[in-house]
């Protein structure tokens, strides 16, 4: 187990070393020039190339990515002087245009945006897996029918389109919940949960549709497996053939679970955007509204760095699972 899940560390790793080359070869190669944006107009070539040399965007994107990596363990530090300006590690950028470092700024968000994301997944979890399993129990029935065509529809419905629909009935028309706003756990944990009801709700609807069509079908499949038949003629009880069934659900739920989850925290734009609540996703919107690159390709890279740790944790738990994926 050791030696699989230090293969699997290695390989995260690598994939998000080249992952950060990508990025910032398409970001500083491109035609966007973070100084001259800075510089505003008219800019003088002096100028220009102060603000290079500040920001230290004067040398090839190639350069500029070794001084990033560098900058995760040893921090970074541009100008000089008096007017210089410290980026601790892990520094994973500078935002010029706020006057500081990517990594305070995320860290200052990621609280809603996790609690949009951990809520909203969870909700779609226990939704989808409960409700796919039921309607595979009951394949051919009404429970059944209407679950597939609601899941259809979800899955066809925008989620700015849900998030407004669920905003106008429940907010204002039905005066139930708050429709916008934040509110610290360390400040209120029933004003935190309260003003997440919605959010939490519009993520899980939209999410456990493709979780219950899912559980569903994998539910059906089990249950006509070889061992299971063999199982139910033998006499095993029922309780035994479902919980079994149930565990090979399990595992491509996980996955699901686990990249849906790293993908919202990378960001929930939408929800966040519906909901007036200022997370990671509304950060990079904001940033790339002002052309501020640093913050741009901060972002993009955590988002992506999130990715690759939620792959990395369903690998090592399908280890765990599966002795057979720990020997591949």
């Amino acid at each position: 187990m050791t030696r699989f899940v230090a293969r699997r560390v290695l390989a995260s790793v690598l994939v998000l070393v080249a992952i950060s080359f990508c990025v910032y070869m398409l970001f500083y190669s491109s035609a966007v020039d973070p100084a001259r944006v800075m510089c505003g107009r008219p800019c003088r070539p002096d100028r220009l190339a102060q603000i290079k040399s500040f920001m230290q965007t004067d040398r090839d994107a190639f350069h500029q990515w070794l001084d990033f990596l560098a900058g995760l363990f040893q921090g970074r530090t541009f100008g000089s002087g008096a007017e210089a300006v410290t980026c601790v590690a892990p520094c994973v950028g500078f935002s010029f245009e706020l006057r500081r470092p990517v990594t305070e700024l995320i860290l200052e968000r990621l609280p809603v945006t996790a609690s949009i994301a951990f809520g909203g997944a969870l909700t779609a979890l226990a939704l989808g897996f409960g409700g796919g399993v039921h309607a595979a129990l009951r394949r051919g029935r009404p429970f059944d029918h209407a679950a597939r065509g609601v899941s259809l529809a979800l899955i066809a419905t925008p989620t700015y389109l849900l998030g407004l629909v669920a905003v106008l009935i429940f907010g204002f028309y039905l005066d139930m919940v708050p429709v916008s706003g934040y509110v610290p756990f360390r400040e209120s944990p029933v004003g935190w949960a309260w003003h997440l009801v919605l959010p939490w709700l519009v993520i899980g609807a939209l999410n456990a549709a493709t979780y219950l069509r899912f559980a569903r079908n994998q539910m059906l499949e089990e249950l006509s497996a070889e061992h299971l038949r063999t199982e139910r003629a033998t006499g095993a009880p029922r309780r035994h053939v479902l919980r079994t069934a149930r565990r090979g659900v399990w595992v491509p739920i996980i996955t699901m679970f686990g990249l849906d989850l790293a993908g919202l925290l990378g960001g929930a734009v939408f929800t966040e955007r519906v909901f007036g609540m200022h997370g990671l996703g509304d950060l990079l919107i904001d940033a790339v509204g002002r052309r501020d690159l640093g913050l741009v390709v901060g972002t993009a890279l955590f988002g992506a760095a999130l990715v690759i740790a939620a792959n990395l944790v369903v690998d090592i738990v399908h280890g765990l699972i599966d002795p057979r994926i720990r020997r591949a």
